[in-house]
């Protein structure tokens, strides 16, 4: 009986000195760890080639994902035209469901003069430093206020931000769907001037394409 309360009073100090020894000042020690594979994943180096197994069977370790696979909160980013000629061509008839209020526009000069104006200038006019400074040669259209702006469709603006055209990069990595729509407004907005027609607050987004 006596050997029992020892033991159990031994139980009750070794806890707490656990504790404090799995617990150190510097964040880079996790302390003691139980079962450390089961929560901390091996890094591999990419391209290297790895042990085969029934679910790698290739022992690659960069995959593609999954054909058809959504990235969590993209269900509603899915372009459905490729980078094709026939994909460019098809964007025209494309349409997304921002609208262009004065709210959207102003967001879209505020993302412009991050991502565009180093290119395109301020005012559209294609007098950014990289065209001013003949670092790359501007495109064949002079300005935003240049028939070929006006006529382009909002789609095929989109298909040009999502994959790039000429020498002009993708920009989908910088600019989600929604916030290229709102760049869209704003440069249709430098195209036309006063004529621009703005949607009314109101108008909700109901969905992004």
């Amino acid at each position: 009986m006596k050997l029992n309360n020892i033991l159990k009073f031994g139980i009750i100090l070794a806890l707490p000195a656990l504790s404090m020894v799995s617990c150190v000042s510097s964040g880079d020690n996790p302390g003691i760890e139980y079962a450390p594979n089961m929560y901390i994943s091996q890094a591999y180096e990419p391209y290297s080639q790895e042990k085969k197994f029934s679910t790698n069977p290739n022992g690659m370790t960069m995959r593609e994902p999954v054909y058809g696979t959504v990235a969590r909160g993209q269900i509603n980013y899915i372009y459905p035209h490729p980078n094709t000629g026939d994909g460019y061509a098809a964007s025209a008839e494309y349409t997304g469901s921002v609208a262009p209020t004065s709210e959207n526009v102003a967001e879209g000069q505020r993302l412009y003069n991050i991502y565009c104006w180093h290119c395109h200038g301020k005012k559209g006019k294609n007098d950014g430093p990289i065209f001013k400074d003949k670092k790359m040669p501007a495109p064949s259209w002079p300005n935003y206020q240049s028939d070929y702006i006006k006529e382009l469709p909002n789609g095929k603006a989109f298909h040009t931000i999502t994959y790039g055209k000429g020498l002009m990069g993708s920009h989908a990595f910088m600019l989600d769907p929604e916030e290229r729509w709102k760049v869209i407004h704003f440069v249709k907005s430098l195209a036309f001037g006063d004529d621009f027609k703005y949607a009314s607050e109101n108008q909700n987004n109901t969905e992004v394409n």
